[in-house]
């Protein structure tokens, strides 16, 4: 039998942002979505494991994966597990909704890229193949009926129109990753090189990406899952608010300890 206050107090524990936000609208989502289709949906972003030695190399459409995993998603796995088998015990039936990330280097780093010689639709066929890869890995993990992947790119989930707002604390703070993003230090290891004006137009767009992925958020319905930190956790949720969308109501399942203290 669904046991609404059990359900509530279930992803109040697994939330581990202090003064989340959005607690208190997690009721209300639960009650709109059972009403709408009979289960809570529960959304997680995920990133493919790019190659970015590639995008340097005679064949950059191997930048893009054709199989998925082991990857970032690998260590969330385990607690979409307990938690859905939680719900469930408190009767609320849940669907696993997988956003794969899988054109932001579209949006906002290949347009700045001098002669960048990639075959665009070979690099889709295996953007393709990765989407199908990760489809049948998770259906082995959740069950074929109890999960869906959504790839952005296939659904023209592309930067928003509209102007995002954005603080200048939040530009600085975004301006930085970026910096590191393409340093030395950071995954792409210094092979990309950018100018300042560059960086901050590209910060510009993922924003409007951001937000466009946000408002695709709304149409879906239920709760998300925020993996992006450590330490942007909230901003990344912010994003997705940017050009308008309120979202979805979030939780910080994966939030580390040190991070609390």
């Amino acid at each position: 039998m669904f046991n609404l206050e059990k359900a509530v107090q279930i992803l109040k524990k697994y939330d581990r942002l202090i003064d989340n936000p959005d607690i208190d609208q997690l009721e209300e989502v639960i009650i709109d979505q059972l009403q709408e289709g009979g289960l809570l949906r529960l959304n997680i972003f995920v990133c493919p494991k790019f190659n970015a030695k590639a995008l340097c190399s005679q064949e950059p459409e191997k930048y893009f994966p054709v199989e998925a995993g082991p990857d970032l998603f690998e260590p969330r796995i385990q607690k979409i597990l307990d938690l859905r088998k939680d719900l469930i015990k408190a009767g609320l039936p849940t669907e696993v909704n997988l956003l794969v990330g899988d054109n932001d280097a579209e949006e906002y780093i290949f347009p700045f890229m001098e002669s960048f010689p990639i075959n665009m639709d070979l690099y889709k066929q295996r953007r393709t193949a990765y989407r199908f890869s990760f489809e049948q890995r998770c259906q082995k993990i959740f069950g074929p009926r109890n999960c869906v992947v959504w790839s952005l790119a296939e659904n023209g989930i592309t930067s928003d129109k509209t102007e995002p707002i954005i603080s200048v604390e939040d530009m600085n703070k975004e301006l930085n990753f970026f910096r590191w993003l393409f340093s030395s230090g950071g995954p792409y290891r210094g092979l990309l090189v950018f100018s300042e004006e560059v960086l901050l137009e590209m910060v510009k767009i993922k924003y409007k990406l951001y937000g466009a992925q946000g408002k695709f958020l709304e149409i879906l319905g239920g709760i998300l899952l925020q993996t992006e930190g450590p330490g942007v956790w909230l901003e990344r949720t912010n994003m997705l608010k940017c050009t308008g969308s309120p979202a979805l109501p979030t939780i910080y399942p994966w939030i580390r300890k040190k991070e609390i203290i």
